[in-house]
């Protein structure tokens, strides 16, 4: 409903003959597109190599008619890279729309999302898009919040007794630690409806992904929340609020329901928070960097801290 609201609103701006590209796989938005506005150019570009790409014809073409008397509609199978201006139903896109959804990065919703801004900002680059496209959505949010999750604390942990060699039942898990107990470095992710845990913050804005103008960029957010609940503060959860433009206002598509999954950063040591924390306003930080992870994996990277009367103590991670 939000996506066709948005997209609705992008068709009413730019017009019906405006050149529409989709470049989420299987190209729901570009079916909304081309049936419920009656948008008239409209491309979607599938990326995957699997079956996607023909289910995706499928539906547009047997499922839905398309295309329609007097409209183009075509689905492109093709990485971003290969394709050109040329290629686009109509010219450089002045709608850009996205679900978002790649089958390969499927549960991983940062990833997602970040995948996103990168092809937009790449085919804006080389004329693709429009640098006046408007997008859907427009731009999005990585939230996060810090939890007490005893249960993936313990089994994403070190395995066997505190001695050095880890051992359990007499075998040594020194080494299946070395490379096992680093998920404070790097993000799992999980349904987390179907797990127990306890909210110990609310929600709070880590970054901005910004999808339109000439050059599409990410803000840092180096925001802090104070912790409304006592407990022990072992992980903090990530989720991407999507925000789509439907007028004077913006719908949003959020990952954080039962739906999607959320990713899961375990920290480093836990923090135990008391009641006195709570009573004094003690506060967790978040600070997010994009494009600047230093070990070179990942576009991106974040360090937690927490204040705690006073005092500042420092939980540094990468992603």
């Amino acid at each position: 409903r939000t996506l066709r609201a948005s997209i609705h609103h992008c068709i009413g701006v730019k017009g019906q003959d405006a050149p529409v590209l989709d470049i989420s796989d299987f190209g729901l938005c570009a079916i909304i597109a081309s049936v419920s506005t009656g948008a008239k150019k409209v491309t979607s570009l599938e990326s995957s190599s699997g079956t996607l790409p023909i289910l995706s014809a499928k539906v547009a073409q047997i499922g839905n008619h398309l295309p329609w008397p007097r409209s183009e509609f075509q689905i492109i199978q093709a990485q971003a890279e290969h394709i050109l201006q040329g290629h686009i139903a109509g010219g450089a896109a002045e709608i850009v729309v996205c679900e978002p959804y790649y089958e390969m990065l499927e549960g991983w919703h940062l990833q997602e999302a970040m995948n996103y801004f990168h092809l937009i900002r790449s085919l804006k680059k080389r004329g693709v898009i429009s640098t006046s496209a408007l997008s859907v959505p427009a731009h999005a949010r990585v939230m996060a919040c810090v939890i007490e999750f005893d249960d993936f604390s313990s089994a994403y942990g070190l395995v066997g007794d505190r001695s050095s060699e880890n051992t359990v039942a007499g075998f040594r898990h020194a080494s299946v630690n070395y490379y096992g107990d680093r998920y404070h470095t790097r993000s799992t992710s999980f349904p987390l409806w179907q797990y127990r845990y306890k909210q110990l913050s609310n929600g709070f804005c880590v970054a901005n992904i910004l999808y339109e103008g000439a050059a599409p960029t990410v803000e840092n957010v180096d925001d802090s929340v104070v912790l409304f609940s006592e407990g022990n503060a072992q992980a903090v959860v990530f989720w991407v609020d999507y925000y789509c433009r439907t007028g004077a206002n913006f719908g949003i598509i959020s990952t954080a329901t039962s739906s999607h999954r959320q990713l899961i950063r375990k920290l480093p040591k836990p923090i135990a928070i008391t009641e006195e924390d709570v009573k004094t306003g003690s506060k967790f930080c978040c600070h997010a960097s994009f494009d600047d992870d230093p070990h070179g994996i990942e576009d991106h990277s974040f360090t937690f801290e927490f204040f705690r009367s006073g005092d500042r103590k420092n939980y540094a991670t990468s992603m």
